[in-house]
């Protein structure tokens, strides 16, 4: 052969190989499975290339052998009995022609396969004629799928080239099942999708950017009336019927979800309104959509998702209704008003519904009319009034009972006897009743359904029933307790009006308060004006209002009572006196619910408590000039020592004058002692002055209890000499410091002194004996006790001469140790009276230490 015959021929070769790899391409993607892929393939190989057989061979299921699979022969009949053979044959790696290929993964060449010892089928091969064989392997990705093989009945040299298309054939085989697999996979997975679309309760639309609608499911055709039109979407409120919540305003078509989706936009849980002809009531919908978008995130359309909501959102709509039913109770409203508007929101939750709600009288054995807007007037005057009893229509008779009474047909029941005539004439033909019961249990009174048509009641209505009955008995409840409260609060405000009693209660969590009618009238608040704390506490005198809100503030952080007297100021100025008690009440969890107390107008009593003060002043004063009269000798004695000296003083002044011999020291000398004379008896006047003034502005200031009565004492002195007695002291020097007015307080130790020296009066000279002693109580106290030793206190009640008037002089008026105790009390002390154990009577007192006291060092 010349050389370009041979590049002839080879040319010729490439073009029928490529020519054989496209015919196969083709009718291999028209294939429908693997088996009949690799027919076409065994086909077009042996018409192609001249090689008498082809066979395939696949994996069996658990991947341990290959079992023969399809084939193709020329019209040889010899060569069925090799294909015979090798249907029977089964090949594990590595066995056989088929077996080298699997294990390899590589293309195996055989020029006899009568002389290989590798091959199994030789002798079945020889019968036949059948010399060379090729083996391909079918690989999708690194496992082999299929092994085909092919003979021709000479023995030929490996030939690389058709190796080469024969292996490419392969290849294209896995590309073409490969791609088939995946178009099955997206059959398979479109079809899944498109019956969960089907199936969805879910409303699902798609839309590209010009609006156009690529997907529309069944549900979203339920939803919106009607399936996908070809409508710009400026028009799809108006097409599908979509509007605001408010139910009346169409939805602005660029708010739209799926519009909003379109230009990019994440919509989540808008609500729309749908209102078409397969729906006039209405449906509700809850919409969330997304943008739909390419692979280099540009947006391609949009997709919603749309759910009904419709009874999620008449139950929000009948929770709200239940709230607002609930507000008229808690605001207040008539029990007729409520129950009205109870019945009404029932009504609405069912086509064709009537409800009633009866009352049980007082007596507990007739209805009362309560709320029935939509039975006839004739029905409802029928019923009111009348008994209950176990045969008494089915309201009657579930009050009677005190349980639900259901009756399906009133024409036909025996419990509608009385009413059937009345119930015909009215239209009604079912009705079931349930009794309203307090928490106690106590009934209340019916709540009952009523139907045109024979039936007993739905689930729905069951529940409609409970939830009526509940309410209305929270209205019934609260009204009995409102006019048990009106009741009782008139009862309150009488006693108050009597006892001048202002009743009160502050809720601190609300901040608002009540107050009876004469705690308005004592604070001076106008009968309707609403109260608070505040406006109350504004009430109490700026010099004392501190004082109460502390005293408000620490019951409050201790849950516990408080007491105030402090002065109102009324408008126009005018102010009251008043003692304020109260006590905080709490929960079982210790938070505080309200504060309760009483006010009580002291306005009189303080008053009277003035009056008595002056009254008392006077009395005191007039015991201490009582006293000066008793103290006249030692008053003289004071004055006339000072007086004397300054007499004689003078006169030698005058002698040393007259003699004209004058020594200026001496002189001098002499004019000092006047001067410290008179200012002595200056001293004196001053304290009997200090002694007899009345009790007007007189200050308290820190005193030592042990210098006092040594001041006393040098005053009562010269009384003591003149009556030959004797006065003994006996001080604590750790006295602590008293804080008391130190002329109330001279006046009680005088008192008790001078009461003293009249008891020894009687007694020898040298028995006439008097002990004045002081002493610490633990630096708390101080206390000072005079003791004498005469004739002693009435043995039956030593305490009876503080009485007013009581006394043991024969010139006694009975009022001094009445004054004496009132001092001592005035100044928080007490003071006590026993007789000695041998003889006599000791009078004791003590009196509180003063603030940051320093203690007594005074002898």
């Amino acid at each position: 052969m010349k050389p370009g015959e041979h590049r002839e021929t080879i040319d010729s070769s490439r073009e029928e190989q490529l020519s054989l790899l496209q015919t196969i391409t083709m009718e291999v993607a028209a294939a429908g499975d693997l088996s009949s892929a690799l027919e076409v393939v065994l086909r077009r190989v042996c018409e192609k290339t001249g090689w008498a057989l082809g066979q395939a061979w696949v994996p069996n299921q658990d991947r341990t052998a290959l079992d023969c699979g399809p084939g193709w022969f020329c019209g040889n009949t010899d060569l069925k009995r090799f294909r015979a053979a090798s249907e029977e044959a089964h090949f594990i790696p590595g066995v056989g022609l088929p077996g080298r290929v699997w294990k390899s993964k590589r293309p195996a060449w055989i020029e006899d396969v009568t002389l290989d010892g590798n091959f199994p089928r030789n002798k079945a091969a020889g019968k036949v004629g059948l010399k060379a064989a090729v083996g391909i392997p079918i690989l999708s990705g690194d496992e082999v799928i299929a092994v085909i093989e092919f003979f021709v009945q000479e023995a030929r040299a490996q030939d690389e080239r058709l190796v080469k298309v024969i292996t490419a054939v392969a290849a294209q085989l896995d590309l073409v099942m490969e791609r088939k697999r995946a178009e099955e996979k997206l059959s398979t997975t479109n079809e899944i999708l498109q019956s969960i679309l089907s199936s969805m309760a879910d409303a699902v639309i798609v839309a590209d950017p010009q609006g156009n609608f690529l997907l529309f499911n069944p549900a979203a055709e339920r939803m919106f009336g009607r399936g996908a039109t070809q409508t710009a979407s400026s028009e799809w409120s108006q097409q599908y019927g979509l509007y605001l919540p408010d139910r009346v305003t169409p939805f602005p078509p660029d708010q739209l979800p799926l519009t909003r989706s379109i230009r990019g936009e994440e919509v989540n849980n808008v609500e729309i309104f749908v209102r078409h002809a397969k729906a006039p009531q209405g449906l509700w919908t809850r919409v969330n959509g997304r943008p739909l978008r390419g692979p280099d995130s540009e947006v391609t359309g949009g997709v919603i998702v749309c759910r009904d909501i419709t009874e999620v959102k008449k139950e929000e709509f009948f929770l709200f209704d239940q709230s607002r039913v609930l507000e008229m109770i808690a605001a207040n409203a008539s029990l007729s008003e409520v129950l009205t508007s109870l019945v009404l929101l029932m009504e609405g939750q069912a086509d064709g519904l009537r409800c009633s709600i009866l009352l049980l009288d007082q007596d507990g054995k007739h209805v009362r009319h309560g709320a029935a807007p939509n039975l006839p007037e004739t029905y409802v005057k029928a019923v009111d009034g009348a008994a209950i009893g176990p045969r008494n229509g089915s309201c009657g008779t579930a009050m009677y009972l005190r349980k639900p009474v259901v009756v399906k047909d009133v024409m036909t029941d025996p419990l509608w006897a009385d009413y059937r005539t009345l119930a015909e004439i009215c239209g009604l033909r079912a009705c079931w009743s349930t009794p309203i019961l307090s928490p106690q249990g106590e009934v209340l009174g019916s709540f009952a359904m009523y139907r045109q048509e024979t039936r007993g009641p739905l689930p729905e209505e069951l529940r409609l029933t409970q939830i009526a009955t509940h309410i209305a008995g929270i209205a019934i409840e609260r009204q009995r307790v409102q006019e048990t409260l009106r009741e009782r609060e008139a009862r309150i405000n009488l006693a108050a009006e009597s006892a001048d009693l202002a009743f009160w209660v502050i809720y601190p969590e609300q901040k608002t308060a009540w107050m009876s009618d004469k705690g308005r009238v004592i604070y001076g608040f106008d009968p309707d004006l609403p109260l608070t704390r505040d406006l109350i506490c504004a009430r109490v005198h700026p010099d004392e209002r501190a004082a109460a809100h502390a005293a408000f503030d620490r019951a409050c952080e201790s849950h516990g009572t408080f007491e105030s007297e402090h002065r109102l100021v009324l408008p126009h100025g005018r102010t009251r006196w008043v003692i304020v008690r109260g006590r905080c009440l709490a929960d079982e969890h210790g938070n505080l619910l309200e504060l309760i107390g009483v006010t009580i107008d002291v306005s009189a009593q303080k008053q009277t408590d003035l009056q008595l003060q002056i009254q008392r002043e006077e009395m005191s004063h007039l015991n201490r000039v009582a006293l000066m009269g008793e103290m006249t000798a030692s008053v003289a004695h004071e004055l006339n020592q000072p007086l004397t000296a300054i007499a004689n003083n003078a006169s030698a002044a005058r002698r040393f004058l007259e003699r004209g011999n004058i020594d200026p020291a001496l002189l001098q000398q002499l004019l000092q002692d006047m001067v410290a004379d008179s200012q002595r008896a200056g001293e004196v006047i001053r304290g009997i002055r200090a002694l007899v003034q009345k009790d007007k502005n007189i200050a308290r200031s820190v005193l030592n209890l042990n210098a006092v009565i040594a001041d006393t004492l040098r005053l009562v002195s010269s009384d003591v000499l003149l009556r030959e007695s004797a006065v003994a002291t006996e001080m604590d020097h750790t006295l602590p410091q008293v804080e008391a007015a130190p002329v109330q307080i001279q006046q009680v130790l005088l008192n008790l002194i001078m009461n003293a020296l009249d008891a020894v009066e009687s007694l020898p000279p040298a028995e006439r004996r008097i002990i004045v002693r002081t002493r610490s109580l633990n630096g708390e106290k101080a206390e000072v006790s005079v003791r004498d030793f005469g004739a002693g206190l009435p043995k039956d009640r030593p305490d009876k001469v503080f009485d007013h008037f009581f006394s043991t002089k024969q010139t006694g008026m009975g009022m001094g140790l009445t004054i004496v105790r009132s001092i001592i009390e005035m100044h928080g002390g007490k003071i006590t009276a026993e007789n000695a154990p041998d003889r006599g009577a000791r009078f004791s007192f003590h009196l509180p230490a003063a603030r940051r006291d320093s203690r007594s060092e005074a002898a």
